[in-house]
């Protein structure tokens, strides 16, 4: 009898694809069905999501950044993360995940000045004129 990866038991599957990154997590559930219950699951996406997620979605800005919307997956958290970066600190500063590796982003808003951040090695941010144009796919509900 010949038992191969499928075999195992899915939480064990899980664990390892929780200490992967999040692109082997899709190739792992593009490969068999298997792995794909195990590769999406809420175990393995909340081990993608950073340990102070919570405390950083409490710092959102904008009604639209919901900190975690209802009956929301780690996956679709995550995604969504990804894929629209949410304000915090009132607009001063914008938090993202990189989907491939779910390192975290953080964008100053220079328009801001630098509202009480400290950034080394620009002195003066009033000689410049910034615009800017929030569109995201995600706050116009598509």
């Amino acid at each position: 009898m010949v038992t191969g990866i499928c075999d195992l038991p899915a939480d064990c599957l899980a664990l390892v694809a929780s200490l992967t990154s999040p692109g082997d997590a899709c190739r792992l559930a593009a490969t068999a069905i298997a792995l794909r219950a195990a590769a999406d699951s809420d175990q393995v996406w909340g081990s993608f999501l950073p340990a102070d997620c919570t405390d950083i979605l409490a710092r959102c800005s904008a009604a639209g950044d919901e900190r975690r919307r209802e009956g929301e997956t780690n996956k679709e958290l995550f995604s969504r993360l990804c894929d629209c970066p949410v304000f915090l600190d009132g607009g001063k500063l914008s938090f993202s995940l990189e989907r491939h590796s779910g390192a975290k982003k953080y964008m100053i808003a220079l328009w801001h000045g630098f509202g009480g951040y400290q950034y080394y090695g620009l002195e003066d941010s009033s000689s410049h004129t910034f615009t800017f144009t929030p569109v995201c796919s995600c706050a116009l509900g598509r």
